[in-house]
């Protein structure tokens, strides 16, 4: 028989895969089944849905029976060596290292980094994982270690470090605000879609992960001083949402009007992907990206700082740290949804719902879309 062993997209010749499959194989032939070859299927990310799914275009399928012939002879060494590690009594002490998963991929770094200062070297603004471990291992560790040390890992980096250590106020380059707020004209938009990445394609002209859009929120003030007005939409789940959010966004937002977004290169891949499917559309949704402003632009350039953002620049950062302890800012008081990962997972959910649980299901997405902009405002 062969082995078949389903894993995600990522690149089929990843070792683990290859420690799995060998795995699997050894159980199999100590159970009196004989494997011949050995397969690793992973999701196509090329396919392009053209009516019915077609499975076979879909999977990418890769003999890697000579790799796992290969490896198959360590299989015992390490089933001998994780029975050691059971047998214990005390949890074995294994410091952090290069083998580790990132921080934000592993759902035990908070456990193994429990002894580290805070913050620590792996709490830099975009510092690598791999360059973090050589300061760890290198005994540099806290915010203190690096700047005692003098080390300069960039502007951004050290005004972190440097406003956690020496406890300084907030960093405000007026001239650079005023610069940024210039280039806004009323009436202003303030834009945030919500999307989902099915794995396998819904939808005609979609690939696996695609970006789908759903849904939006849009406040918006017509004048200087004016009222704050706000509009919204949500697909129905189970439909292809793509044209009924074209259709609204050209109806809601006017021809060449200041829209605002907030890391604005998600909301102008999401436009530039409408208006390459819908070509009838495609001006008015063009202008809408060619005339959109961003909002994360004075953070990153360093207009303001201050220590409670961490080093990080994303609205979920900036937020509290401009407004610490406000209730209707605060996304863990929303009910259900409190951030994009739960959207893109409960949309799609929707349609198999009970009526009422959709109704429910609904309103949570919408609250929390509508704190995206409403966020926006508040920053701005």
């Amino acid at each position: 028989m062969c082995v078949f062993a389903a894993f995600s997209s990522i690149e089929p010749h990843k070792f683990v895969y290859v420690l799995d499959v060998s795995y699997q194989k050894y159980v199999l032939e100590h159970c009196g089944v004989n494997v011949g070859k050995t397969h690793v299927v992973t999701i196509n990310n090329a396919y392009v849905r053209r009516g019915e799914l077609d499975i076979k275009r879909l999977f990418k399928i890769t003999d890697i029976t000579k790799v796992v012939n290969d490896e198959i002879v360590n299989v015992e060494q390490n089933i001998s060596s994780a029975e050691q590690i059971l047998a214990q009594t005390d949890e074995p002490q294994i410091d952090i290292s290069d083998s580790c998963h990132k921080p934000y991929d592993c759902s035990f770094w908070k456990y193994c980094s429990r002894n580290l200062p805070s913050p620590s070297v792996f709490d830099i603004y975009r510092l690598s994982f791999k360059n973090a471990i050589q300061m760890y291992n290198d005994g540099i560790v806290s915010f203190d270690d690096i700047a005692s040390k003098g080390i300069y890992l960039g502007d951004k980096q050290n005004r972190q470090i440097r406003h956690s250590v020496c406890e300084l106020k907030d960093e405000i380059n007026i001239d650079g605000i005023k610069g940024f707020l210039k280039k806004l004209t009323y009436p202003l938009y303030f834009l945030d879609f919500e999307t989902m990445q099915p794995v396998i394609p819904q939808f005609d002209g979609t690939r696996p992960y695609m970006q789908i859009s759903f849904q939006y929120s849009l406040h918006y003030i017509e004048e200087e001083n004016g009222k704050l007005y706000h509009k919204e939409f949500l697909a129905e789940s189970g439909v292809d949402p793509r044209r009924a959010i074209a259709e609204s966004l050209v109806e809601n937002i006017p021809d060449n009007v200041c829209v605002l977004a907030y890391n604005k290169g998600f909301e102008c891949g999401r436009l530039q992907e409408l208006a390459d499917m819908f070509p009838d559309l495609r001006n008015h949704l063009m202008s809408i990206k060619y005339n959109m402003k961003d909002l994360l632009d004075p953070f990153r350039q360093g207009y303001y700082y201050n220590k409670a953002m961490g080093g990080s620049f994303s609205i979920k950062s900036v937020l509290p740290a401009l407004f610490p302890n406000d209730p209707e800012l605060d996304y863990h008081n929303l009910d259900g949804i409190h951030n994009g990962s739960e959207a893109m997972t409960i949309f799609p959910q929707i349609a198999s719902m009970p009526k009422d649980e959709q109704l429910i299901a609904r309103q949570n997405l919408l609250k929390y879309c509508e704190l995206d902009t409403y966020a926006m405002v508040k920053v701005w």
